[in-house]
């Protein structure tokens, strides 16, 4: 097999970490131990970690020198994941969550995807575990999640920068999904691998499971943030994608319109205002819009289709407000059982 320069690789890993200790030797492990040719670089972003995180890199780093360290004031995962594209020096880009592993010898077998595939977009599969359960699900990740995880994606670098694709910095919540809309908008060409490479660790208390208010809080001015980026591109009328993009502004919008209506009103009512001021509330809903469901539920009865029709109209006052009673009555029904 044929290596490259360390200058040249044909892979670069990039990983953004934030207080990742418990979990990091073992995603290093995952992918050094697997690369002795070093097609790959690897590039570990400290995004201001205060915990070890930074320790146990530097260990690694010393004894293999495709490990690149850097180190920055926390930023958030979109700017640590743009400054990891920064300084890629390889053909591809993965980006890879600092708790997930890859499989073992998987990087040979995407060594020969990447080259009997010319693409822009090669498309992976992976399964799922939680914690320190070392006992991976055998059901794929959901099919939607290749257009909502970046992980599950591998990238030529030259489609991402010819095309400036690049993060939005401060949101927390929804960015992969967003970065791969705007990736598909630049027409990529795209290979879908049946091939098994990823293993994704559900963490309590990651920015998919937070809970807290105060995430919640953030987690829907990302959500709405989204919505008002996507808006804009829907707007300019240039007749790119109009169905997908009608279809991603709305489920933005409805989705941070429902995570207000279990809000308090006073917190909910500085969004609204906002919204108001963009014209996003009241919105017509576009006439390419096809979402019909809500992503909240899998109800499919009666009440579930009410649901449904409520929740797709969280746009209009009547919709918003007719959420907030329902979600009071279920609140009440859950605290008498």
């Amino acid at each position: 097999m044929n290596t490259q320069s360390h200058s040249n690789p044909l892979l670069s890993i990039i990983v953004p970490i934030y207080n990742s200790s418990k979990f990091l030797s073992r995603c290093c492990d995952s992918l050094i131990k697997q690369d002795p040719n070093n097609i790959c670089e690897f590039i570990m972003i400290n995004d201001g970690s205060k915990d070890s995180s930074f320790d146990i890199l530097n260990k690694y780093a010393l004894t293999h020198t495709n490990i690149h360290v850097i180190d920055q004031q926390n930023s958030g995962v979109s700017v640590a994941r743009n400054v990891g594209l920064e300084n890629a020096n390889g053909d591809y880009i993965w980006f890879i969550d600092s708790d997930d592993l890859i499989k073992e010898n998987c990087l040979h077998d995407i060594k020969t995807l990447i080259s009997t595939n010319e693409c822009d977009r090669i498309i992976i599969s992976s399964r799922t575990f939680k914690n320190n359960n070392d006992l991976f699900s055998e059901e794929p990740a959901k099919e939607c999640w290749k257009d909502s995880v970046v992980w599950r994606n591998i990238f030529k670098r030259k489609f991402l920068n010819d095309n400036n694709l690049r993060y939005y910095p401060g949101l927390i919540f929804g960015e992969d999904s967003l970065y791969l809309f705007e990736c598909f908008r630049c027409n990529p060409k795209i290979f879908e691998a049946d091939l098994l490479v990823y293993y994704h660790r559900v963490v309590e208390g990651s920015a998919s499971n937070n809970s807290t208010c105060d995430f919640s809080i953030k987690r829907i001015h990302s959500t709405l943030t989204e919505a008002k980026i996507v808006q804009q591109y829907y707007e300019r009328n240039d007749g790119v994608y109009p169905v997908e993009t009608a279809n991603r502004l709305m489920i933005y919008l409805c989705g941070g319109l429902y995570a207000l209506t279990l809000m308090p009103p006073k917190i909910a009512k500085p969004f609204i205002k906002d919204l108001k001021s963009c014209g996003l509330y009241p919105y017509k809903m576009p006439k390419e819009c096809t979402v019909t469901k809500s992503y909240q539920h899998n109800r499919t009865d009666f009440l579930g289709k009410i649901f449904d029709y409520v929740y797709t109209h969280l746009h209009r006052p009547w919709g918003f407000m007719s959420m907030r009673i329902i979600n009071l009555l279920l609140k009440l029904i859950n605290k008498s059982l």
